[in-house]
């Protein structure tokens, strides 16, 4: 069974007065509890694919399934399908307000969603990444570059979802920093038995937690790696 199920998609912008695909006719199957890579140049869609399975880019024509829900293009996502699919960002300082609290970062989605218990939730979702329960008093600027990554982390898995969308998770970080959230990903993955989808410049990195990745160029998936060809590929590919 298929958690992702995408056809002939298709993303344009508008570039110095021309129309540009940057997805063009995209076809993809993710696999049900899959983690999944997405490798290639830069400008060649990874990221636009993310973007649009978040419900970020509403934008697209095409056919888009996740999980039992049929998406539609314009639309906002709504119900269980904005606790179902959360992403990590490339940059975590981007991706947190300046001027609130981990604690309030971590709150507001739960408060929001009438879960309760929420000081509880907040401790236990720190606990989970690795950080410090005194971390929820901290702002953004007061933490590291992994530490913040990790509190985006977090801040993700809050709400159980079933697909989490990893842009460039470590890519901003120091390469002893990048081990350290690779394996909490391993970890967290296994635990709570998600779907993953990882967007990353680094062979490396796509062939140490994924099962598949899709080799894409100009807006297209351009090559289908299986485990054992993609460990074999990770050796000898360079940084794209």
């Amino acid at each position: 069974m298929n958690d992702i199920d995408i056809g002939q998609l298709q993303v344009t912008f508008e570039q110095r007065g021309r129309r540009q695909a940057v997805l063009d006719g995209l076809n993809l199957r993710i696999g049900e509890g899959e983690t999944f890579g997405l490798i290639g140049p830069s400008g060649c869609g990874k990221s636009t694919l993310l973007r649009v399975l978040a419900g970020v880019q509403r934008e697209w024509h095409g056919r888009i399934r996740v999980f039992d829900h049929e998406l539609v293009s314009g639309k906002r996502f709504r119900g269980d399908l904005r606790r179902e699919v959360q992403m990590v960002f490339q940059d975590p300082f981007a991706s947190l307000h300046p001027r609130h609290t981990v604690g309030r970062a971590l709150g507001e989605p739960l408060r929001v969603n009438g879960v309760a218990h929420v000081e509880t939730r907040i401790f236990e979702a720190l606990d989970e990444v690795g950080l410090p329960r005194t971390m929820a008093a901290r702002y953004p600027h007061q933490m590291s570059g992994g530490q913040r990554q990790r509190v985006a982390i977090a801040r993700a898995l809050l709400l159980r979802p079933r697909l989490l969308l990893l842009d460039e998770p470590t890519s901003a970080l120091d390469m002893s920093v990048q081990a350290e959230i690779l394996n909490l990903l391993a970890t967290l993955k296994t635990a709570h038995r998600i779907t993953v989808l990882l967007v990353s410049h680094d062979p490396n990195v796509i062939a140490h937690l994924c099962d598949r990745a899709a080799l894409m160029h100009a807006g297209r998936v351009e090559r289908l790696l299986a485990r054992d060809a993609l460990v074999a590929w990770s050796h000898a590919a360079p940084l794209l």
